[in-house]
């Protein structure tokens, strides 16, 4: 099962769940603001799937911004850094796409199709 984190409001993720559509794929959207996942997801993700742990902040968004993390986050732990992304889904990248728990994708740079889904 693919599961869709998103902003609804956000364009590029209209546009990645609109491919998703196109492709006949069924997922679960879930809006990223309203239920972020969990830091033990999100940590589950990290150890697992390709990602470094940067490539999960939004780094061009107004959270990430306010809360100085560009200039904090090389001196922030994991489980901190973890803990900040559970509490405040704008400060992650979207859309994320998971199956079964897996991270596939992380931003939306290349086509699903291209993901093989």
């Amino acid at each position: 099962m693919l599961t869709f984190y998103e902003y609804p409001r956000c364009s590029t993720c209209r546009k990645a769940k609109a491919e998703l559509k196109k492709l006949g794929l069924t997922f679960e959207a879930i809006d990223i603001k309203k239920t972020p996942p969990k830091a033990e997801q999100l940590k589950s993700w990290l150890e697992t799937g390709p990602f470094n742990l940067k490539s999960y902040f939004n780094t061009s968004g107004n959270s990430y911004r306010q809360l100085g993390l560009k200039d904090t986050f090389s001196s922030l732990s994991t489980d901190e850094a973890l803990k900040l992304l559970a509490a405040d889904g704008m400060l992650l990248k979207r859309p994320i796409l998971t199956e079964n728990g897996r991270i596939l994708q992380i931003g939306y740079r290349t086509p699903y199709a291209e993901l093989g889904l």
